[in-house]
């Protein structure tokens, strides 16, 4: 897959402070970005930026997601900024919460945080990614989509909360959503592009060590070297996951619907892959898109 180099160009990535987030933020960084650290903790913001290429390129955003008072201040600080060239939407809840609890915009608080609040930061920083030549925004989707279907009028406020579909319901939405924002731009005539991926499947035992974000016990280590090919079969470690990332914010050609993930759906270098189909669904996207520009009271994405 051809990718390209993104020196000169910024990069916002939620969530780049640890896990798969860290890795994207790290592997841009490598290409030659200049990254912007959306993060809640300064002190980890700095310990990352200190790990990437020349640390003095980039700067942290501070930024809660679970909190609306953050997201907007951070999201009105982009936009009236420099042109943002990338904006990874990443970060969010992995395990929700045992019990319903209600998040940002009076919805369940898993897709609160996963999607809600991204889509806020996104609109309002929408004009710097305007300014950009030819920007590129990406969704974080799952595999886990394929397997826990999409409830339509029962995912912001479920009347039967289970958090595995609370989270599932989240990456459903990130993905129809992200398809649905690159519908909009294309038939806007914008240059900007709204690519979706998803990592598979991703275990510590398999990443390797970035002190001190990161740093497996030595026992650990020492059995990924060993059990490390009967693992990768089924999971891989968290800079690979990230690669689908990284693979969506720099190929040059990006055809429409494009959805970037593990080669073999749970690990692997980055293919085109083929998403849920609610996923691709453009009646389901127009609606939950909807659904989202009520909550959020204004349009996601500026007349061109």
């Amino acid at each position: 897959m051809n990718t390209s180099r993104l020196e000169g160009q910024s990069v916002v990535v939620t969530g780049a402070t640890s896990g798969i987030g860290f890795f994207i933020a790290e592997g841009l960084a490598r290409l030659g970005a200049q990254i912007i650290v959306a993060a809640r903790s300064a002190e980890r913001a700095q310990t990352a930026i200190a790990l990437f290429p020349e640390p003095a390129r980039h700067r942290r955003l501070e930024l809660d997601l679970s909190d609306l008072a953050s997201v907007r201040a951070a999201g009105s600080r982009v936009g009236v900024g420099p042109p943002v060239h990338g904006f990874v939407m990443n970060a969010g809840v992995i395990a929700a919460h045992p019990s319903y609890v209600e998040g940002p915009f009076g919805v369940e608080s898993t897709v609160g945080v996963n999607v809600l609040a991204h889509l806020e930061l996104l609109r309002l920083s929408f004009p710097a990614l305007m300014r950009a030549p030819a920007a590129r925004i990406v969704s974080t989707g799952s595999f886990l989509t394929k397997k826990i279907p999409f409830d339509a009028g029962d995912w912001l406020a479920p009347d039967s909360y289970r958090p595995r579909v609370a989270y599932a319901a989240s990456k459903h939405a990130a993905e129809i959503l992200g398809f649905e924002l690159d519908r909009r731009l294309i038939a806007s005539g914008s240059p900007v592009r709204s690519v979706v991926s998803h990592p598979g499947s991703a275990i510590d035992a398999l990443t390797p060590d970035r002190p001190p974000l990161h740093q497996r016990p030595t026992v650990v280590r020492a059995l990924a070297t060993f059990m490390g090919p009967v693992f990768s079969k089924v999971a891989q470690g968290k800079d690979m996951a990230a690669q689908p990332a990284i693979a969506a914010m720099t190929a040059h050609v990006v055809p429409a619907d494009a959805y970037f993930g593990p080669r073999t759906g749970a690990t692997g270098t980055p293919i085109l892959a083929t998403p849920a189909t609610t996923s691709l669904n453009p009646e389901l996207g127009r609606r939950v898109w909807m659904q989202v520009e009520e909550l959020l009271g204004a349009p996601i994405v500026p007349r061109w």
